[in-house]
């Protein structure tokens, strides 16, 4: 037998083994404390780049999507039994409109149902993550945090001089000059660079004003402080930042002290079980250099000329 269709055969065996076990697995939209009754608090977590989703060879989430934690949030809300929100962080920012459509569910959550809502650093809270923290009532970091970033950009890749050189050349057929702009194959004229940054300006200042609403600074000092740079938990807390250093695991120990609350609930997100483990590593032992290829395209078509909250 040949190789190829060995693989073949492993790979359909894996696979059919796989959707019998998920057809017994029943989920729920929580996870967390099984079978609760009373009061409980709930967690979620923003982790990785905000906007970007993993999912497993089923199409469910292993990491949260912006829809995920909009929806739970509305389904909490409406819940009596809910009493609080913590947030985790562990990310260094991501997509403008991720970051600013979680923040608005987390004010909606709040302004609705009048609970607290927490917020807890592990290693890194920039840019688009300390977005959505400045929801929070109160903002905690741990010791050797990365804190801050405040600030926006648009990245832009300009390949044309290589594809030049290549003897390549393409063109676009536009209805106007500034149609298509940004692409990477054309240089950017003055006009347009002009255009992207004034929407970065616009989306900075929507930036500040979320910052100065949640943390109280007047606008001249905020504008010092958000240049870009991120901060230790020391400086961030001196600088206002944040209200405290504090261990995440200390954090959600005096929310719940606070609530007198100790079930925690969180949205449920699939785990990576092995099957999904070894499928993914015979992809790319048999796709190799392709798939590196296509990931590739993929991550800048989901960057290039896209306003970015990301440290």
């Amino acid at each position: 037998m040949k190789t190829k269709q060995f693989i073949t055969i492993i790979i359909s065996c894996i696979l059919i083994l796989a959707v019998g076990i998920a057809g017994v697995k029943e989920s729920g939209f929580f996870g967390g404390s099984e079978g609760y009754i009373g009061s409980y608090i709930s967690v979620i977590w923003i982790s990785g780049t905000i906007g970007y989703t993993t999912y497993d060879i089923f199409g469910n989430e292993t990491s949260l999507s912006t829809f995920t934690i909009c929806d739970y949030l509305d389904q909490i809300a409406a819940d009596r039994h809910n009493k609080g929100l913590f947030i985790e962080i562990d990310s260094p920012g991501g997509s403008v409109y991720d970051s600013d459509k979680i923040y608005q569910a987390i004010m909606e959550y709040k302004e609705n149902t009048g609970r607290p809502v927490v917020a807890a650093c592990l290693s890194t809270m920039c840019s688009g993550a300390y977005y959505i923290a400045s929801a929070a009532d109160e903002i905690y970091a741990e010791r050797t945090a990365d804190v801050g970033s405040i600030g926006v950009y648009i990245e832009m890749m300009d390949v044309s001089e290589l594809v030049g050189k290549l003897g390549v050349k393409v063109d676009y057929i536009r209805s106007s000059e500034n149609k298509a702009m940004g692409n990477m194959y054309n240089e950017m004229t003055p006009e347009q660079r002009d255009i992207y940054q004034s929407v970065v300006d616009e989306h900075y200042e929507r930036f500040l004003d979320i910052v100065q609403k949640s943390r109280g600074y007047d606008r001249d000092t905020l504008r010092a402080i958000a240049d870009g740079r991120s901060y230790t938990a020391t400086q961030a807390l001196a600088n206002g930042l944040i209200d405290g250093i504090k261990e995440y695991d200390d954090a959600l120990v005096d929310f719940e002290d606070q609530l007198g609350v100790y079930t925690l609930l969180y949205p449920e997100v699939a785990e990576e079980d092995i099957i999904s483990a070894i499928l993914d590593r015979l992809g790319v032992g048999l796709l190799g250099q392709a798939n590196q290829v296509e990931e590739l395209r993929e991550l800048l078509e989901r960057t290039n000329g896209k306003a970015m909250y990301h440290g």
